[in-house]
């Protein structure tokens, strides 16, 4: 009785903490100094952890050097569960082959645990964040697995006890597999696999499992909420644990992680179908770095920070609703200042640790949705719209005609990793559609035979802007890497397309000239229009995306998707 009189009392002020934000938001943010939309009342007589006590872990991220900060006090308060941030990856512990340095790692482990917390570790393989030698192209498959093994087995044994899951493989599955019911064919031809073959998966799986066999072991991957990806991993852990069903006492991999790095207009069936999909294999599903992207440069509005609540109500509502599938929920990031992502305010608190109206969405669902999911249905999400001025520039990107067009910014990354963004700018004439990508912070690497795993740029076309859910005679895929290597989507589309390119450091510039297939142009035409930049890594794999309009990664298959183009003299 009296704990139900408890949990009564929180209900209580969450529900009025909800109706005093929304008033504080509509009202503007106080004097403070703080940007608009980030200031909540200090004193908020509810704890996250509670509210989720009896259904799934709540978690969050640290790193060593937040140890004994105000940071760490609000992580012990609000959740049950760490994952360190960085201290935990390859690059970390095993710098130098057999020269393993736990201190770091040590010092987060063990203050987590002295504070009541649980700790999950992160990760024991992945193609990112990894010392060369470990997995250096070109090595011996005799070696690779020797140090994929050893690695493994050592982390994993070191914190046997300490640690209650892994990360065991980190992001092995490709964007977009063209047949996901094949998942060997959805295989990143990352390191691991060039060295091994797709026989490293079980490889660090048993390794991980005979070193500490209570941990559960988890595959962990992003945009899960891909239906083409979700099912590629289905089908992977589905074979895999069929053909591994008793590896000391249990399947080989016990968990699958949704990382769940969202924006606003995250898809929601999509995130559901996901989940459902996955606790159909029996296995534990957690969503394990889960944040929501909104406003830019490191504002949040008033209606933005609200919107943001709105989300987060929303996948906590749906996480209660499957809790029987979930062991964890794991915010990546205490709060905006120190995000990874932190020129989009995606966390549940701002940079002066305060609650954002997303806590109190997570905090309460029900609550909050009741007091403003109606501004997120009356929040309609259009396309992105740009013009394109009427001009005949030549392909040299010093024609001053192509200055005559305004910048289009192609910087909303779609993949965990930031890395290479661009400006855009767009010219038309009656035989042609003329574009200039500007693109930064490149890698200038084409080692990948696969083109799109290249630096390189890529743009939709959808002349009669029809937005259909699939390709038709009027759309076309153009792909030009740094070195002018093209590939085009269909391969009729190619005919009469030309392109330019100007390398720099860490940065290239591409201009194309594309004829049109379909229409008469005229002015006032409205042409569907997207633009992507793939940013490949030092050593040949494509680790960013940086879309225009799309963040669903599928305008290569879908023009609905695309942005608005509208022609103008």
């Amino acid at each position: 009785m009296k704990r139900l009189l408890v949990v009564l009392l929180l209900l209580v002020y969450a529900r009025a903490d909800a109706k005093a934000i929304r008033e504080e938001y509509d009202n503007g943010a106080p004097e403070t100094g703080a940007p608009p939309g980030a200031v909540i009342a200090p004193d908020v007589p509810a704890v996250l952890k509670r509210h989720y006590q009896d259904l799934f872990l709540v978690g969050n991220i640290m790193s060593p050097r937040d140890l004994g900060t105000a940071r760490f006090d609000v992580l012990t308060k609000h959740f049950d569960i760490l994952t360190a941030e960085n201290a935990m990856k390859p690059m970390h512990l095993q710098r130098e082959k057999g020269v393993f340095t736990f201190d770091a790692a040590d010092e987060l482990v063990n203050a987590a645990l002295n504070a009541g917390l649980k700790v999950h570790g992160h990760t024991l393989a992945w193609h990112q964040q990894s010392p060369e030698w470990l997995n250096r192209e070109g090595i011996d498959r005799a070696e690779a697995v020797e140090n994929l093994t050893t690695h493994a087995k050592t982390v994993a044994g070191h914190f046997r006890g300490r640690v209650v899951s892994w990360d065991a493989l980190n992001e092995a599955i490709i964007d977009n597999p063209p047949n996901p019911l094949d998942w060997r064919s959805a295989l990143r031809r990352a390191p691991w696999y060039n060295a091994i073959g797709e026989e490293y998966i079980e490889i660090v799986f048993r390794a991980a499992r005979e070193a500490d066999p209570d941990a559960l072991l988890y595959y962990n991957d992003y945009n899960m909420d891909n239906p083409g990806k979700s099912l590629a991993v289905y089908q992977m852990v589905k074979e895999i644990n069929e053909r591994n069903p008793n590896v000391l006492g249990r399947p080989l991999i016990d968990g699958i992680g949704m990382q769940g790095h969202y924006r606003v207009g995250v898809n929601m069936e999509q995130v559901a179908a996901a989940l459902q999909r996955f606790a159909s294999l029996g296995v534990q599903v957690s969503i394990t770095e889960l944040d929501v992207q909104a406003g830019a440069s490191h504002t949040l509005t008033a209606e933005q920070a609200l919107l943001q609540g709105v989300v987060y109500a929303r996948l906590f509502a749906l996480f209660r609703e499957n809790a029987g599938a979930l062991g964890r929920v794991t915010i990546w990031g205490l709060d905006d200042g120190t995000s990874w992502r932190s020129m989009t305010s995606p966390t549940l608190f701002d940079r002066d640790l305060r609650e954002k109206p997303a806590f109190f969405g997570a905090l309460d669902p029900a609550a909050f949705l009741a007091e403003n999911e109606s501004r997120l249905l009356a929040h309609k999400t259009e396309p992105l719209q740009a013009e394109a001025r009427y001009g005949s520039p030549s392909l040299d990107t010093a024609d001053p005609l192509w200055r005559t067009a305004a910048e289009i910014s192609v910087n909303q990354h779609i993949m965990a990793w930031e890395g290479a963004s661009g400006t855009a700018r767009v010219l038309w004439d009656e035989q042609n559609l003329y574009v200039l990508i500007a693109v930064s912070n490149a890698e200038l690497n084409k080692a990948n035979p696969t083109p799109h795993e290249q630096d390189s740029v890529e743009i939709f076309i959808d002349e009669g802007n029809h937005k259909a859910g699939y390709m038709q005679k009027d759309d076309g895929q153009y792909r030009v890497n740094f070195d002018n290597e093209r590939s085009f989507n269909p391969a009729p589309v190619e005919e009469g397309f030309e392109s330019r390119t100007v390398v720099a450091e860490k940065s290239y510039t591409v201009t194309a000239q594309i004829p049109w297939k379909t229409i008469q142009p005229q002015a006032g035409a409205l042409v569907g229009f997207d633009l992507q930049i793939n940013g490949a890594s030092a050593r040949g794999i494509r680790q960013s995306v940086a879309m225009w309009n799309d963040i669903t990664a599928n305008a290569w298959q879908d023009p609905s998707l695309y942005g608005v183009l509208r022609l103008v003299k």
